[in-house]
C-alpha cells in the first residue's frame, strides 16, 4: 500500500515540477498596459518608426516592431523607410487601448 501513495506522491511532485520549469516564461499581461504591435502591410524592409513625432525604433526586415511604452489614446504613428532609398513613407493615426493593438501602415 504505501508503494502506491509514494508513486503517487513521487507522480504528483514530477508534473508540478515539469509545469514549473516549462510555465515560467509564459507571457502575462497586466491590464492597463497597452502592446503595440506595427505592421508596414506593403513592403518587407527596414523602417524607422516614430510616434507622435518621437523617434521609438526601428522595424525588423519584415516591416514589423512590437512596442510597449505606447500609452492609450489617440496617436501619430509614421514610418520612414530606413535606409532611405526610394523615399517611402507612412502614416496613420489611431486610437491604442489598453491590451493588444495592431497598427498596419500603408507606405508609398
Amino acid at each position: 500500500m504505501k508503494k502506491k501513495q509514494m508513486s503517487k506522491l513521487l507522480l504528483v511532485v514530477f508534473v508540478l515540477s515539469f509545469l514549473s520549469i516549462f510555465l515560467t516564461g509564459c507571457i502575462v499581461l497586466i491590464p492597463g498596459s497597452p502592446i503595440v504591435e506595427i505592421n508596414i502591410t506593403n513592403d518587407s524592409w527596414t523602417y524607422d518608426i516614430y510616434v507622435d513625432g518621437n523617434y521609438l525604433g526601428r522595424t525588423d526586415n519584415s516591416g514589423k516592431i512590437t512596442l510597449s511604452n505606447i500609452t492609450t489614446g489617440y496617436h501619430h504613428f509614421e514610418a520612414f523607410e530606413s535606409p532611405s532609398l526610394l523615399g517611402r513613407y507612412g502614416d496613420k493615426w489611431q486610437t491604442i487601448t489598453d491590451g493588444y493593438n495592431r497598427v498596419n501602415i500603408v507606405t508609398n
